[in-house]
């Protein structure tokens, strides 16, 4: 299994190595999805971050998406283990797609991970 940057930044942030080798202990029953979208974001170049983040200010009602995203990682993970998917990722509007995918069984549509689909 490739491990990203990001999968290592969260073992370190909860100080558990075990979240590299069993990383659905941590990241909930969307972990396969959460690992590969933190190997696809390692190889992000900044012109399509830059195209991402012009497409998430166009996003309305950003305060109540990213609410429903928190709080469906929390719901799913906790609240340690969300502060440490924030920690791993590195990329603001990043981290709201983990939150999103982490919580995904548990949200209606998803407002942010799409913003990284051919950016």
């Amino acid at each position: 299994m490739k491990i990203s940057r990001a999968h290592r930044r969260f073992a370190l942030s909860l100080e558990d190595q075990t979240a590299l080798e069993y990383p659905e202990r941590f990241l909930g029953p969307n972990w396969k999805n959460v690992l590969n979208f933190w190997i696809y974001l390692d190889d992000l170049s900044v012109d399509k971050l830059s195209i991402i983040y012009a497409h998430y200010h166009d996003l309305r009602d950003v305060h109540t998406l990213r609410s429903l995203a928190v709080k469906a990682a929390v719901d799913t993970i906790g609240g340690e283990y969300k502060t440490a998917a924030w920690c791993a990722t590195t990329n603001s509007i990043g981290v709201l797609a983990i939150y999103e995918l982490i919580g995904s069984h548990n949200l209606e549509t998803l407002a942010f991970l799409p913003l990284f689909i051919n950016p």
